[in-house]
């Protein structure tokens, strides 16, 4: 089966020469999937003369074989200026260029550039090069931190954030340069859009249409965006735009009651599995209005330090559940998150519904399940 990888495009040598922007271009331009740690890094400038001559020369045995990259790293101690003998990197590879040589023939790679995303796949012909290179006409390589690289990738352009499902994009949130995005999902909505362009992978065309689906399609303001409509369509309740700033902690922005200007509500929105999906009742007690808390898959605790879970029951109320007050005696809620898929679902049949393109674009993805 096919894997789902994630590529950051910035290794520090590019960084350090200002060329950042230019890296994911490039990998698109020569068909690679390249990553940093190159051995004109690190302790390269700490050599003597004889110990540079003989790593270069080390280097030109290295081509395609990533063991012999591997040795230089973890057996290879090269002569220093202060009479030392040290080798790369501390002797160890990195992990990433561990997993840069697990890719396999059609394994698909999400990168990004200047806010358009493009997605790679691993060809049969495609292999591990250490991209050794002296000469002036590829010095570019050495200053774009690309040495290790796989060849022959065939790259295609997805579009921009909106047309990017939202767990792939949170992949894009992790620190590591390349990491793997091991689920079925990612996979299938992966290799969808790459049929988009090549119909090479014989799948099906759309995925189970279901609430765990619909929330991975989504990115975290696509969540927001759908709070906020079901809101309106509900009670009327208009967003107040100012209150949308990235700054705040403990909400994402305000709405106004539109009966009763007065009547602040709150909204806090979490999309996804992770640790940081979870929510905190008492970071909420000191907000002066209602609030209404929605996490997709994560879990509402009363504090963060006793970790006590609270049991949230959506039989009496199917849209809401009360869960607290804070300490000016206004509500709080907590929101079905099956409410708001079904909602959704309504409004991609019902043209009558405010709803963004953006989240309904995805349901042509989705299919209802055979029973």
């Amino acid at each position: 089966m096919s894997k789902v990888w994630r590529l950051h495009t910035k290794p520090k040598v590019s960084v350090k020469n200002k060329l950042e922007t230019k890296v994911a271009n490039e990998l698109i331009k020569r068909k690679i999937v390249a990553i940093g740690w190159t051995l004109r890094e690190d302790i390269y400038n700490e050599l003597t003369a004889t110990g540079k001559n003989e790593l270069e020369e080390d280097e030109k045995s290295i081509k395609d074989d990533f063991e012999k990259y591997k040795k230089i790293i973890e057996k290879n101690n090269y002569e220093t200026i202060k009479g030392e003998k040290k080798s790369f990197f501390y002797g160890k590879v990195n992990p990433n260029l561990i997993r840069l040589n697990n890719l396999k023939k059609d394994d698909l790679i999400w990168i990004r550039s200047k806010g358009k995303y493009h997605l790679g796949r691993v060809t049969e012909k495609s292999h591990y090069l250490y991209a050794y290179r002296d000469s002036q006409k590829n010095s570019d390589i050495l200053k774009l931190g690309i040495n290790n690289q796989f060849t022959d990738i065939d790259w295609c352009e997805v579009g921009s954030e909106s047309d990017i499902p939202g767990r792939i994009l949170i992949a894009f949130y992790q620190r590591e340069a390349l990491i793997e995005i091991d689920e079925k999902f990612v996979v299938d909505i992966s290799q969808i859009l790459y049929n988009k362009r090549d119909n090479y992978y014989k799948i099906p065309n759309k995925i189970v249409n279901n609430k765990e689906n619909f929330y991975n399609l989504l990115s975290p303001y696509d969540c927001e965006d759908l709070l906020y409509f079901y809101l309106y369509h509900k009670n009327k309740y208009i967003a107040i735009p100012s209150t949308n700033k990235t700054s705040t902690q403990n909400y994402e922005f305000v709405m106004l009651n539109s009966n009763n200007r007065d009547g602040k509500i709150y909204i806090q929105v979490k999309n996804g599995y992770s640790k940081g999906s979870d929510l905190y009742l008492e970071n909420f007690k000191g907000i002066d209005g209602i609030v209404y808390l929605l996490t997709t898959a994560g879990n509402i605790y009363e504090t963060k330090t006793k970790k006590k879970l609270l049991q949230i029951d959506f039989k009496q109320n199917y849209e809401f559940e009360e869960i607290g007050s804070t300490e000016n005696n206004k509500k709080i809620y907590v929101v079905n998150p099956e409410a708001l898929y079904e909602f959704a679902k309504e409004a991609y049949k019902d043209e009558t519904i405010l709803m963004p393109q953006s989240i309904l674009q995805w349901f042509k993805y989705l299919e209802e399940e055979k029973e």
